[in-house]
This record gives structure tokens, C-alpha cells and sequence, in this order.
């Protein structure tokens, strides 16, 4: 009767170790690709940057954010213009940190903050029209 429970509680186990396993393993090859870079993103005007940092790559005129505990949360922004700024308040997570204000294609302004290690990773120049 006991090996039967301890089967029972077993394999729930193994599985949640094994997916999360499958998750550390998956977000540690996506960060390690050449062009994505640590950053913190919020909406325009909102005065504190959030805790957690996402990762993202800027490929032509489009942000991609990708986020979550395996990073398969991926947001899709098309950029208008990017324009920097300095920062009052930087997010505590990253390195000296630069700053820009991206206005989308739906006319929502985002800000975004890299470390300045990162940023030359990240290609962002003012978007052609």
C-alpha cells in the first residue's frame, strides 16, 4: 500500500521538476542568442519601472519582448520612433542604464531601459518612415 501512494506522489513530481527543468533550460539558450538583451519596459508616464526584467531584441523597426518564467511571453511592438532620454529614476536591475521612448504604430508611447553594456546589442536608431 505504501509503494503504491509513494508511486502515486512520485511521478507528479518528477514531472513538475522535469518542466520546470525544461523551463530554466529554455529561457537560459534564448538569453544566451547574440542580439537579446536584458530590459526593463513600461507604458508611457508611468513613473516607476517594474521589478522584474524581461529580455528582447530590436529587428528592424520591431520590438520584440519576451517574458515569463520560460520567456515564451512575447510581446510584439511596432516602432514609429524612438527617441531617448535620460533617466531620474533608472530601474534598479540593470547597469547604467539608457533609455528611450518608443512611440508605436497604434500611437501608444513605451519607454525602455538597457544597461549601457547592452545597448549596442540592441540596434535602435530613430526608425525609417
Amino acid at each position: 500500500m505504501i509503494w503504491a501512494l509513494l508511486a502515486l506522489l512520485g511521478v507528479p513530481i518528477w514531472l513538475v521538476v522535469g518542466a520546470l527543468t525544461g523551463a530554466l533550460v529554455s529561457r537560459r539558450r534564448f538569453r544566451g542568442q547574440d542580439d537579446v538583451v536584458a530590459l526593463s519596459f513600461r507604458e508611457h508616464g508611468e513613473s516607476d519601472w517594474p521589478r522584474r526584467v524581461g529580455y528582447g531584441r530590436y529587428v528592424h523597426d520591431v520590438l520584440l519582448v519576451n517574458s515569463g518564467l520560460a520567456l515564451v511571453r512575447t510581446a510584439i511592438h511596432v516602432v514609429e520612433l524612438a527617441e531617448r532620454f535620460e533617466l531620474d529614476e533608472p530601474p534598479s536591475k540593470l547597469d547604467r542604464p539608457i533609455a528611450w521612448t518608443l512611440t508605436l504604430d497604434d500611437g501608444r508611447r513605451v519607454d525602455i531601459a538597457v544597461s549601457t553594456d547592452e545597448a549596442a546589442r540592441l540596434h535602435i536608431a530613430a526608425p525609417s518612415g
